[in-house]
Protein backbone atom coordinates (compact mmCIF):
# COMPACT_ATOMS: atom_id res chain seq x y z
CA UNK A 1 0.00 0.00 0.00
CA UNK A 2 1.20 3.27 -1.18
CA UNK A 3 1.65 5.92 1.56
CA UNK A 4 1.64 9.78 1.21
CA UNK A 5 5.15 10.07 2.58
CA UNK A 6 6.17 7.81 -0.41
CA UNK A 7 8.02 10.24 -2.62
CA UNK A 8 7.79 7.86 -5.15
CA UNK A 9 4.48 9.48 -5.87
CA UNK A 10 5.71 12.34 -7.02
CA UNK A 11 4.62 15.72 -6.33
CA UNK A 12 1.78 15.51 -7.97
CA UNK A 13 0.88 12.50 -5.97
CA UNK A 14 1.98 14.36 -2.64
CA UNK A 15 -0.76 17.29 -3.44
CA UNK A 16 -3.36 14.93 -3.92
CA UNK A 17 -2.50 13.37 -0.58
CA UNK A 18 -2.27 16.73 1.21
CA UNK A 19 -5.56 17.88 -0.40
CA UNK A 20 -7.41 15.20 1.30
CA UNK A 21 -5.50 15.39 4.25
CA UNK A 22 -6.53 18.96 4.72
CA UNK A 23 -10.58 17.98 3.41
CA UNK A 24 -10.17 15.72 6.26
CA UNK A 25 -9.33 18.16 8.80
CA UNK A 26 -5.75 17.20 9.53
CA UNK A 27 -3.61 20.13 11.05
CA UNK A 28 -0.74 21.81 9.07
CA UNK A 29 2.00 20.72 10.99
CA UNK A 30 0.74 17.12 10.12
CA UNK A 31 0.12 17.32 6.19
CA UNK A 32 3.78 19.03 6.27
CA UNK A 33 4.94 15.84 8.36
CA UNK A 34 3.03 13.34 6.44
CA UNK A 35 3.56 14.51 2.77
CA UNK A 36 6.77 17.04 2.70
CA UNK A 37 5.28 19.67 1.84
CA UNK A 38 6.81 23.15 2.85
CA UNK A 39 4.32 25.44 5.16
CA UNK A 40 3.93 27.74 2.22
CA UNK A 41 3.11 24.71 -0.02
CA UNK A 42 0.28 23.61 1.84
CA UNK A 43 -1.10 27.30 2.75
CA UNK A 44 -1.56 27.98 -0.84
CA UNK A 45 -3.73 24.69 -1.17
CA UNK A 46 -6.14 25.63 2.08
CA UNK A 47 -6.20 29.08 -0.39
CA UNK A 48 -7.09 26.57 -3.68
CA UNK A 49 -9.71 24.65 -1.56
CA UNK A 50 -11.17 27.22 -0.14
CA UNK A 51 -11.26 28.85 -3.72
CA UNK A 52 -13.35 25.97 -4.78
CA UNK A 53 -15.97 26.46 -2.41
CA UNK A 54 -14.83 23.58 0.35
CA UNK A 55 -14.80 25.11 4.20
CA UNK A 56 -12.11 23.18 5.73
CA UNK A 57 -12.78 21.65 9.30
CA UNK A 58 -9.65 22.06 11.54
CA UNK A 59 -10.87 21.67 14.72
CA UNK A 60 -7.53 21.85 16.74
CA UNK A 61 -4.25 23.72 16.34
CA UNK A 62 -1.68 21.96 18.36
CA UNK A 63 -0.34 18.13 18.75
CA UNK A 64 -2.00 16.58 21.72
CA UNK A 65 -0.33 13.02 23.59
CA UNK A 66 -1.45 10.58 25.74
CA UNK A 67 -1.26 13.09 29.33
CA UNK A 68 -4.06 15.10 27.51
CA UNK A 69 -5.96 12.82 25.25
CA UNK A 70 -6.07 10.02 28.06
CA UNK A 71 -7.54 11.49 30.79
CA UNK A 72 -10.74 9.62 32.04
CA UNK A 73 -11.81 5.80 31.46
CA UNK A 74 -14.04 7.21 28.93
CA UNK A 75 -11.28 8.33 26.89
CA UNK A 76 -9.60 5.46 27.22
CA UNK A 77 -11.94 3.06 25.86
CA UNK A 78 -12.37 5.70 23.00
CA UNK A 79 -9.07 5.49 22.44
CA UNK A 80 -8.69 2.14 22.39
CA UNK A 81 -11.99 1.50 19.67
CA UNK A 82 -10.04 3.97 17.40
CA UNK A 83 -6.52 2.33 17.69
CA UNK A 84 -7.68 -1.28 17.33
CA UNK A 85 -9.73 -0.16 14.32
CA UNK A 86 -6.63 1.52 12.56
CA UNK A 87 -4.62 -1.50 13.48
CA UNK A 88 -7.13 -3.82 12.31
CA UNK A 89 -7.45 -1.95 8.79
CA UNK A 90 -3.77 -1.42 8.72
CA UNK A 91 -2.54 -4.77 9.95
CA UNK A 92 0.93 -4.33 12.18
CA UNK A 93 2.69 -2.01 9.57
CA UNK A 94 0.97 0.41 11.95
CA UNK A 95 3.30 -0.20 14.58
CA UNK A 96 6.39 0.72 12.58
CA UNK A 97 4.83 3.92 10.18
CA UNK A 98 2.00 6.01 10.18
CA UNK A 99 -0.90 4.66 7.59
CA UNK A 100 -2.82 7.91 6.55
CA UNK A 101 -5.24 6.41 4.24
CA UNK A 102 -6.27 3.31 7.44
CA UNK A 103 -5.99 5.98 10.21
CA UNK A 104 -8.74 8.20 8.01
CA UNK A 105 -10.58 4.99 7.59
CA UNK A 106 -10.83 3.81 11.41
CA UNK A 107 -11.41 7.40 12.20
CA UNK A 108 -14.87 7.40 9.97
CA UNK A 109 -15.62 3.91 11.34
CA UNK A 110 -14.88 5.38 14.96
CA UNK A 111 -17.40 8.00 14.25
CA UNK A 112 -20.21 5.83 12.67
CA UNK A 113 -19.59 3.33 15.42
CA UNK A 114 -20.31 6.79 17.94
CA UNK A 115 -23.31 7.32 16.26
CA UNK A 116 -24.80 4.18 16.75
CA UNK A 117 -24.03 3.89 20.26
CA UNK A 118 -26.55 5.70 22.50
CA UNK A 119 -24.24 6.04 25.87
CA UNK A 120 -21.46 7.96 23.73
CA UNK A 121 -23.19 11.06 24.15
CA UNK A 122 -22.89 14.11 26.55
CA UNK A 123 -19.24 15.98 27.88
CA UNK A 124 -17.90 12.46 29.45
CA UNK A 125 -17.89 11.21 25.87
CA UNK A 126 -16.40 14.32 23.97
CA UNK A 127 -15.25 12.65 20.53
CA UNK A 128 -11.55 12.65 19.02
CA UNK A 129 -10.85 14.83 16.22
CA UNK A 130 -8.17 13.29 13.45
CA UNK A 131 -5.64 15.16 14.62
CA UNK A 132 -5.85 13.17 18.05
CA UNK A 133 -6.19 10.23 16.42
CA UNK A 134 -2.70 10.97 14.09
CA UNK A 135 -0.98 11.46 17.41
CA UNK A 136 -2.77 8.53 19.28
CA UNK A 137 -1.24 6.58 15.65
CA UNK A 138 1.85 8.58 16.36
CA UNK A 139 2.48 7.27 20.04
CA UNK A 140 2.06 3.75 18.75
CA UNK A 141 4.22 4.19 16.23
CA UNK A 142 7.00 5.37 18.20
CA UNK A 143 6.80 2.90 20.97
CA UNK A 144 5.10 5.48 23.45
CA UNK A 145 2.27 3.64 23.41
CA UNK A 146 0.63 0.09 23.22
CA UNK A 147 -2.10 -2.19 22.22
CA UNK A 148 -2.57 -4.34 25.41
CA UNK A 149 -5.08 -7.90 25.64
CA UNK A 150 -6.51 -8.09 28.99
CA UNK A 151 -6.51 -11.15 30.63
CA UNK A 152 -9.67 -11.15 32.16
CA UNK A 153 -12.29 -9.94 29.36
CA UNK A 154 -9.51 -10.84 26.34
CA UNK A 155 -10.23 -7.56 24.43
CA UNK A 156 -7.21 -5.44 23.14
CA UNK A 157 -7.20 -2.00 24.86
CA UNK A 158 -4.75 1.23 24.32
CA UNK A 159 -2.40 2.81 26.56
CA UNK A 160 0.26 5.30 26.13
CA UNK A 161 2.62 5.99 28.96
CA UNK A 162 2.17 9.03 29.34
CA UNK A 163 -1.45 9.18 30.19
CA UNK A 164 -3.13 10.26 33.24
CA UNK A 165 -5.61 7.05 34.00
CA UNK A 166 -4.91 3.60 35.70
CA UNK A 167 -3.01 1.07 33.17
CA UNK A 168 -5.66 -1.33 33.41
CA UNK A 169 -8.14 -2.19 31.25
CA UNK A 170 -11.04 0.40 30.45
CA UNK A 171 -13.58 -2.25 29.57
CA UNK A 172 -13.46 -3.91 32.79
CA UNK A 173 -12.78 -0.84 35.03
CA UNK A 174 -16.60 0.15 33.47
CA UNK A 175 -18.69 -3.26 33.90
CA UNK A 176 -16.91 -2.53 37.57
CA UNK A 177 -18.88 0.62 38.24
CA UNK A 178 -21.80 -0.45 36.45
CA UNK A 179 -21.91 -3.48 39.19
CA UNK A 180 -20.92 -1.38 42.04
CA UNK A 181 -23.85 1.71 40.75
CA UNK A 182 -26.45 -1.39 40.73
Amino acid sequence: MEKSTDYKLGWLGRWIAARHMALAGYITKIIMIETGLTYKQVRRLYKDIENDGYELERRSRTFRGGATLIHSHTSKIQASLLMQLYRNIGGEDVIRSIDIKSLSKAFRMYHAIRKEVPGMKGIRWTPFDITDAWCLASELRSGDAMLEECGACQCNYFTSVNQRTCVECPYCVADRTKVVGA
